[in-house]
């Protein structure tokens, strides 16, 4: 029996940084993303006797995955065996092969683990049967925290929940794919892999001094996004996400020792849309994961503008996405 699956990543409004179980990715707070439609990450998955993963680049050409990919892959599939286990699911493969086929470049800021883990937990799913969208989403979190929220289309919320139990977070979907159509203009200025991955960056958090102030204002901020979405308000959304992105960047460059993600390109970006979008008067927000990457979320009102500013950039390259349907076999 073979699974084949698709995911693509998803963009944080709400910033996931921390985790309050770094073993099992239990977040620090809640966090809220929107579901992108591209680039996707297709895997097949098969019965196999011994644990294998093969992967492939954007290109189609095979990459040899690092000693580090492969332990993450596997203890990814022990963890979603050992909950699967905890919720009495049905039988589950020994062991499997995988076939990843990414269509995202690493390390980017184009959240690639996020597609990663949501497509193996859908392929994974899939053996189980019968599991609810909030059990395939736990099972993705097991991976990559926000993998989570890939699990669902359109705007979707990552519940920190509460105590140390494996299934104790998981995503749930604000609002779906066709109730607000925006999109995301991601320039990406820099190819250069970061130094300091995000799993790596989550657990240096709690070393900065803001990072407990910044909790204390997560809900708050979360329920503001929630709010705007689903009013379609994009003025508030405009608001909240910037100031939640620039604060959880202040948080890693006043970690120890400091993360500087943010390029002096990136900077570069945001001080030129900010003009753009005051001179043209433009539904156009900025947000940067952990990378120079900048993703410019705008409606369909200013996405000419956008599109043609990004394309203006010298040396960087332009993604083009809208909000997708979240993780699905095929």
């Amino acid at each position: 029996m073979s699974v084949r699956a698709v995911s693509t990543p998803n963009i944080a409004l709400i910033k996931y940084w921390s985790n309050r179980n770094e073993e099992l990715r239990l977040p620090a707070a809640d966090s809220l993303s929107m579901t992108l439609d591209r680039p996707t990450v297709e895997v097949v998955v098969e019965y196999a006797e011994r644990f294998t993963a093969r992967s492939f680049e954007p290109d189609g050409t095979a990459r040899i995955l690092t000693d580090k990919e492969s332990k993450r892959l596997e203890k990814h599939f022990l963890l979603v065996k050992k909950y699967l286990d905890t919720i009495g699911a049905a039988v589950f493969p020994a062991s499997v092969s995988l076939e990843i086929r990414s269509k995202i470049p690493k390390s980017v800021g184009l959240a690639s683990s996020a597609a990663v883990f949501s497509v193996l937990a859908e392929a994974y799913g899939s053996f189980a049967k019968k599991l609810s969208r909030r059990d395939v989403s736990i099972l993705a979190r097991l991976g990559s925290g926000s993998a989570s929220r890939s699990v669902f289309g359109g705007f979707v919320a990552m519940i920190a929940g509460e105590g140390e139990t494996i299934g104790a977070s998981y995503a749930e979907q604000v609002a779906p794919e066709n109730h607000w159509k925006l999109w995301d203009i991601i320039i990406v200025p820099s190819h250069k892999e970061k130094e300091t991955g995000s799993t790596e960056g989550h657990a240096l958090a709690r070393t900065s001094p803001l990072f407990e102030a910044r909790l204390r204002e997560i809900p708050n901020r979360q329920k503001m996004c929630i709010e705007a979405i689903r009013q379609k308000d994009f003025e508030k959304l405009q608001r909240v996400a910037e100031e939640d992105c620039l604060d959880m960047h202040a948080v890693m460059a006043s970690s120890t020792p400091s993360l500087q993600y943010l390029s002096e390109e990136t900077h570069r970006i945001i001080r030129d849309v900010e003009e753009l979008r005051t001179r043209e008067h433009l539904a156009v927000l900025y947000t940067m994961d952990a990378g120079p990457t900048v993703h410019l979320i705008c409606d369909e009102s200013a996405l000419p503008s956008v599109r043609a500013y990004a394309h203006t950039q010298k040396d960087c390259t332009v993604f083009e996405a809208s909000i997708g349907r979240g993780s699905h076999t095929l």
